[in-house]
């Protein structure tokens, strides 16, 4: 009888847990009743192995636990839900440099995760409660299932989570089991911003070099995790300054798609020209899911023209499938940092993930193609201010002053961190470019460089919410060594990452093939903004693309 009571007093305790654990998840209450509804469908599902309803039910809550604050963690550091996705595509590849670079934030979270794991048991084990009949509850389950469809569509169903829920600091559980439903990931991509008919793509343009005169080599790199303090009104030295605003350069604000991680997506749009959000619940997942399926990218463009093509990634093949969606669109000569061989050194590489090594090695890499007399393009993708900006990278007297000058004008121990950080990436690239410069021996080159997006920190340093503008804001900048830039070619002062490329074939003088010359012009119109499902022109250039097979949906 008394382990009756116990079992009534914790039923009792686990249903009033239910309303808080349910509203601070969902935090509007727009999506409480889908919360609801997700927390009675987890019921179902627990109640259905387990015999015990009390069991069911703490099970039930210690699930929920998890996935909401699972969510609201990532959420926090990326200022994206969890989904379904995550644990299918990209956990299995990427958990452990995850967990490596924000120790001090999943770490206490899993031990948060196994507490939770070690309660629930322990009520387990105190309960002896009679087990209710299989065929009870499979009608449980069924009704729970029944339920939740029902409020699930007729909340306006997957068109609802397609992406604005996914990107907000609600409806965490409701989202996850959402994506598992039909929002997201699909099994084949599709655009959502596309219309019936095509768009007439424009004529090709020509290249406006002067006859005779080589096609520049193209360096592009990827700064990881920079961004210009300048957007939050901090000031910079002479040095940055250069870094971010090169005189004589092209050079602005790059509006990106992601913030605090998910590099994949800002490098899907600038080798592609394709904005990740026009895939909606699938922005996050573009490497996996359009592997083999984009026809029409910047370097099968430029291996056309002449070009050979390099890249040096600072990650390993199999991480987000970056190999096998390298390959698919044309980049077969890629270098990972992991598994460059001596003299790269490794263990300083694993120790500081320094530019210098990045650009060491990928000179070496452009002597070797540029001997053979073609124009190159070589990408490098940096990693140095990759990760959490909590563990110092270098000994307390590097930078010293600048990081007490940080810490200073933010009170912010990570953006101190920073800026030590940005300090030693400048100074790296300084020294690649002078290096460079004297390779180059007078040949023409364009050099195209941004960032990927911000480190989680500027959230709370900025006092802004991860879903906030301000927070999707890099940078980038278009230098010309051995030449000059078009003189009626202006530098936008905000840029959609999706028109990167665009910018920097133009500012090489190269010609235009039909798409590019209809997105030169879809940039003419709103440099700042790529993604828009209310532009027709934009609909409609994607079903081009679609019916020309340069985007395989099929």
């Amino acid at each position: 009888m008394a382990s009756l009571d116990a079992g009534q007093w914790l039923g009792v305790v686990g249903l009033l847990i239910v309303l808080p654990l349910v509203a601070w998840f969902e935090r509007r209450p727009a999506t409480w009743h889908l919360g609801f509804a997700t927390v009675i469908l987890f019921f179902g599902l627990t109640h259905l192995l387990l015999p015990g309803r009390t069991r069911a039910l703490w099970t039930t809550l210690a699930l929920a636990a998890t996935i909401g604050a699972v969510s609201k963690l990532k959420y926090r550091q990326l200022g994206f839900n969890l989904l379904a996705g995550d644990l299918y595509h990209l956990a299995p590849s990427s958990f452990r440099g995850v967990l490596a670079d924000h120790a001090r934030v999943i770490v206490p979270a899993l031990f948060g995760m196994a507490v939770i794991a070690a309660l629930t048991v322990t009520i387990d084990m105190m309960l002896d409660e009679p087990a209710r009949p299989l065929p009870i509850r499979l009608a449980v389950f069924g009704a729970a299932a029944c339920f939740y469809l029902i409020t699930f569509r007729s909340s306006g169903g997957t068109s609802r989570f397609r992406f604005q829920l996914l990107t907000q600091d609600r409806a965490h559980l409701s989202a996850f089991v959402a994506s598992l439903f039909g929002a997201g990931p699909s099994r084949r991509p599709a655009f959502v911003d596309i219309d019936a008919e095509p768009l007439p793509l424009l004529p090709p343009v020509p290249a406006k070099q002067p006859s005779g005169e080589p096609l520049p080599h193209i360096i592009m790199i990827l700064h990881e995790s920079t961004f210009d303090p300048r957007r939050f009104g901090l000031p910079i030295g002479e040095a940055f300054q250069r870094f971010f605003s090169p005189p004589g350069g092209l050079s602005g604000t790059l509006n990106v798609e992601v913030f605090g991680g998910s590099s994949l997506q800002s490098e899907f749009s600038i080798l592609t020209g394709l904005s990740t959000r026009s895939f909606g619940t699938d922005s996050r997942y573009v490497f996996h899911l359009l592997d083999g399926r984009i026809r029409h990218s910047l370097p099968p463009y430029l291996s056309a023209i002449g070009y050979s093509l390099s890249y040096l990634s600072c990650d390993g093949p199999s991480f987000l499938n970056r190999g096998s969606f390298y390959r698919s669109i044309g980049l077969d000569d890629v270098a990972y940092a992991e598994t460059l061989p001596l003299p790269f050194d490794g263990e300083r590489w694993r120790r500081e993930h320094h530019d210098e090594q990045l650009y060491d090695h990928a000179l070496g890499l452009f002597q070797k193609q540029a001997a053979g007399g073609e124009p190159c393009f070589l990408s490098i993708s940096t990693l140095m201010n990759h990760g959490d900006h909590r563990r110092r990278v270098f000994p307390e007297d590097h930078h010293a002053g600048l990081r007490r000058e940080a810490d200073a004008a933010v009170g912010s121990a990570e953006y101190g961190e920073y800026v030590v950080r940005l300090a030693e990436t400048v100074g790296a690239y300084d020294a690649f470019r002078a290096k460079l410069d004297a390779i180059l021996d007078g040949h023409p080159a364009i050099i195209v460089r941004f960032g990927d997006h911000q480190p989680s920190f500027t959230a709370a340093m900025s006092g802004r919410p991860p879903s906030d503008p301000a927070l999707y804001e890099s940078f980038y900048a278009i230098e010309a060594m051995n030449c000059a830039l078009p003189p009626d070619l202006a530098a936008p002062l905000a840029l959609d990452v999706a028109y990167l490329s665009t910018l920097a074939l133009q500012a090489a003088g190269m010609p235009l093939d039909p798409v590019f010359a209809t997105r030169a012009a879809l940039l003419r119109d709103n440099p700042a903004i790529y993604f828009d499902p209310a532009s027709t022109r934009k609909r409609r250039f994607h079903r081009a693309l679609v019916e020309a097979g340069m985007v395989d949906l099929s």
